[in-house]
């Protein structure tokens, strides 16, 4: 798989996390990576629509 199709799974595994509830901790990815940035977008994003 390409890098953007990896950005892309991990944008919409921190998503799939905030929905579950889990925290922000539970981040599966190295500290530092592109991949970390894009699960915690994706958990940011989430976790925002279900605040309103």
């Amino acid at each position: 798989m390409g890098a953007r199709a990896d950005l892309t799974r991990a944008l919409l595994a921190g998503r799939a996390a905030a929905r579950e509830g889990a925290p922000p901790t539970e981040c599966p990815h190295p500290a530092r990576t592109l991949l970390r940035t894009a699960w915690l977008r994706g958990y940011g994003q989430a976790s925002d629509t279900a605040a309103e």
